[in-house]
């Protein structure tokens, strides 16, 4: 069946092509023309082309999300927030996943900025910030989630505040001797880390024990060295949770009884082990990320969410 085209609706609405357009795009027509033209798209099914008004407009109406993981649940629960804001503004999603690859980030921005998107929602590293910025000056709103980024609109979670929501609640739980595993080279687990040692300090506790992994293979190796002189275990990412729970369960080793374990980010799962954890509100903060899309505000925004201690028992 062949696609209708602009030139059927004004034939059938009995005026020119360029009418159509304008009434397509909001321009100033007369009403009963108006009318006449909307009349005609609806007898014959017209579906505008996204593509034609995005090049008349300079800009497509989609939102760009540039995903670092999309196998972890943080992004899985802000690309729902991200995408129920999008969808309320007739904007499409435009979604790429960079499997936490510098080379591939930095790609995928470029991408995105040759789709010329409405707007972008970043989580890569800082090494696509430079070009996110050269995006923003030309006049696409670019949102950097999780982080802060100098020049670029920005939702993070207040990660000095997880850590030391993580120290008060080992010190509630009579937990002293801490060992940390973090992921390398994230500003969010640094200030995680951070927030922790002046946490476990304020009540009185030694600084914790931490060792740095590049990914899950390295972590059952990092959870045998701290267990030597710690019995408890804080993950400052989620993205190693499961690493680290097999880590101990396959030593043999029962929570709280026989080590403690305090991780970031609610998993659907995480209830069920019951495993205590220190939330970022991932929903909230996708859709925070879209309205500035939306709002396209003058002046740089920065959004800091509170995190949020789910206690669940892993720590006594």
């Amino acid at each position: 069946m062949k696609r209708v085209t602009i030139g059927d609706v004004a034939a059938h609405a009995g005026v020119s092509t360029a009418t159509v357009s304008r009434v397509l795009n909001g321009g100033l027509v007369a009403e009963a023309t108006a009318a006449k033209v909307w009349q005609a798209t609806e007898s014959l099914g017209y579906s505008p082309n996204a593509l034609t008004r995005s090049i008349f407009a300079g800009r497509a109406s989609t939102i760009g999300v540039v995903i670092r993981d999309l196998s972890s649940p943080f992004y899985l629960e802000l690309i729902r927030g991200v995408d129920e804001v999008a969808a309320s503004a007739d904007s499409p999603v435009l979604l790429a996943n960079t499997y936490r690859d510098a080379g591939r980030e930095a790609a995928q921005v470029r991408a995105m900025d040759q789709q010329r998107v409405r707007g972008l929602v970043i989580t890569a590293d800082e090494t696509a910030d430079d070009h996110a910025r050269r995006m923003a000056e030309n006049g696409t709103p670019c949102v950097v989630v999780a982080r802060t980024a100098p020049g670029l609109h920005s939702v993070s979670l207040d990660d000095v505040a997880a850590g030391e929501l993580m120290a008060a609640h080992l010190a509630d739980c009579g937990r002293s001797r801490v060992g940390v595993v973090s992921g390398r080279h994230r500003s969010t687990q640094v200030k995680r880390a951070e927030g922790l040692r002046r946490g476990l300090a304020e009540h009185g506790l030694r600084d914790p024990e931490e060792v740095l992994v590049t990914n899950e293979d390295e972590v059952h190796e990092a959870v045998g060295t701290l267990l030597e002189r710690n019995d408890t275990i804080v993950c400052t990412t989620g993205r190693l949770t499961v690493a680290v729970h097999t880590a101990l369960t396959a030593r043999g080793l029962k929570m709280p009884d026989d080590v403690g374990f305090l991780t970031m980010d609610d998993f659907p799962w995480a209830s069920a082990l019951g495993i205590s954890v220190v939330a970022q509100p991932s929903y909230d903060m996708g859709r925070r990320a879209a309205e500035i899309i939306v709002e396209e505000p003058r002046d740089l925004t920065e959004v800091v969410f509170e995190p949020a201690l789910i206690a669940r028992g892993s720590c006594g």
